[in-house]
């Protein structure tokens, strides 16, 4: 079961995500609290799969990940600046 849930953990965050409206119009008289907090809910887990099957796609590519990329680059700006020269008037 847990190597279920493991690979297919995005597909049951979708279907959950699908029932939401589906809930909404079934049971009219749910609390917008009860609602608000199950939307932020899908929201994170949808933030942590995405993560999650970002850092495959990065691992899979053999390539730096966005934010050293980013890291990187503002290193070379910085030295850049360091490097240069005011002129003397």
């Amino acid at each position: 079961m847990n190597e279920f849930i493991s690979r297919h953990s995005v597909r049951i965050l979708a279907v959950v995500a699908a029932l939401v409206p589906l809930l909404v119009t079934r049971i009219p008289g749910i609390p917008w609290e009860a609602l608000a907090g199950l939307v932020a809910a899908l929201l994170g887990a949808g933030e942590v799969a995405q993560r999650h099957e970002d850092s495959k796609t990065v691992e899979a590519l053999h390539t730096a990940s966005p934010w050293d990329v980013a890291a990187a680059a503002q290193a070379e700006l910085t030295e850049l600046e360091q490097n240069q020269v005011t002129p003397t008037a």
